[in-house]
């Protein structure tokens, strides 16, 4: 070992249990921000904050990555000593404190759905705002339309296939979910495609509503689970989106969502679309369908 890192900053619970697994890992792919190395099943991330505390990472100081990220190889061994509590690589260690772990869970459930469209008109505006299309070209602005059956509008085959996403969402119809989850996981390019960030922040909703049928959920898991439709980074953001366990930029909108707090969901709204190209809206676009969907589903629009 040349040098030893000591960590200044956090981690995820959720990673403990990968490393304490035993087995030895490898990196798996390498970022400008951070890398992931695979441990067993899962993959963990490593690196910045620039896109948030991530429910699967290890953060690291910025000013720390870049000469970490020189000194990593692609493929090489890692190992993790309990002994020691750290991580080692071929030519540094990351010494991990267990007592500056946070969980990345979302906050509890509501049972008022309806409640979270209260600020519906102030989180569409920030996405309006931004005016920029989805990862897979939809127009925020002409989907809204479209969702409201504007009759001067024409709905593309994009459009008409979300819809079809927030109808499976409610039904027990596994033909129906099936068809529209293989459409959707895994469309687009990217490290994670856009079908994929959109279907996590769909679950961000849910998972403070409990608003789909377990069928649905429980077909997503199968499918992200078992089947290879899309990237080994994607999979792992939906295994654990399908747990309630969301980046900090996702919880952030969603918490200031459930306390009404419209300043602050400005602020963690843009903080999101941020995000890499197209993944913070993308994602965000998502967290807009699943409120549509409570908002098609109540009475509770007849009051605002």
């Amino acid at each position: 070992m040349k040098d030893s890192i000591q960590i200044d900053g956090v981690y995820s619970r959720s990673v403990r249990p990968l490393l304490q697994a035993g087995e030895p890992g490898y990196v798996h792919s390498v970022f400008q921000n951070g890398w992931n190395i695979r441990m067993g099943e899962g993959l963990i991330f490593i690196g910045s904050t620039k896109n948030g505390q991530l429910p699967f990472g290890i953060h690291l100081e910025d000013r720390q990555v870049p000469e970490l990220i020189s000194l990593i190889k692609k493929d090489e061994t890692v190992r993790y000593d309990i002994g020691k509590s750290s991580l080692l690589f071929s030519s540094f260690c990351i010494k991990l404190d267990h007592q500056e772990a946070y969980h990345s869970s979302i906050g509890a459930k509501t049972d008022r759905p309806e409640s979270l469209l209260r600020l519906l008109d102030a989180f569409a505006a920030e996405l309006l705002i931004y005016s920029q299309p989805t990862g897979v070209g939809i127009s925020v602005e002409h989907f809204i339309e479209c969702f409201m059956k504007e009759s001067h509008v024409s709905c593309s085959d994009s459009e008409r296939r979300v819809m079809h996403l927030m109808d499976a969402a409610l039904t027990r119809n596994l033909s129906q979910i099936d068809e529209i989850l293989r459409y959707w996981i895994g469309r687009g390019e990217g490290l994670t495609p856009s079908g994929d960030d959109m279907l996590a922040g769909m679950l961000a909703v849910d998972a403070v509503t409990g608003m789909f049928t377990d069928t649905f959920r429980l077909h997503l898991s199968e499918l992200v689970e078992k089947e290879a439709l899309t990237t080994d980074i994607s999979r792992e953001y939906l295994k654990y989106a399908l747990k309630r366990d969301f980046s900090s930029v996702v919880t952030g909108v969603l918490n200031a969502l459930l306390q009404k707090d419209t300043d602050n969901l400005n602020e963690r709204t843009k903080e999101l679309l941020r995000v890499g190209h197209s993944s913070g809206l993308d994602t965000a676009f998502g967290i807009l369908i699943g409120m549509l969907i409570i908002r098609r589903n109540s009475n509770w629009h007849k009051k605002l």
